[in-house]
């Protein structure tokens, strides 16, 4: 039972230190999110993020996966981050620490 849980215990270890790496490798700086992935992030439907993109002047804008007038606007993790930290500092609702 001993050796069971010894793996058990190594298993839980190889896969906390694989995550940690996968943190490590994942920046937000360079992560890109599809509009509605940017609104789930808020709390927001997508129709509402659009509002905010218009209306919002610190509401990220996004960019266009291509010149198209058709592309896909994507935006960076961080920028969605900040924006929603921006969001909940305005209303007073800094996270406590």
């Amino acid at each position: 039972m001993e050796a069971v849980t010894a793996q058990a215990e190594n298993d839980i270890q190889e896969i906390e230190m694989g995550n940690a790496q996968l943190d490590d490798w994942l920046d937000p700086e360079y992560i890109q999110i599809t509009r509605q992935e940017a609104a789930r992030i808020l709390g927001r439907s997508p129709k509402d993020f659009d509002r905010m993109r218009k209306e919002d002047p610190e509401c990220p804008k996004g960019f266009k996966q291509g010149a198209e007038r058709s592309a896909r606007v994507l935006f960076r993790l961080a920028d969605i981050y900040r924006y929603s930290q921006n969001l909940m500092a305005r209303h007073g609702g800094e996270p406590e620490g």
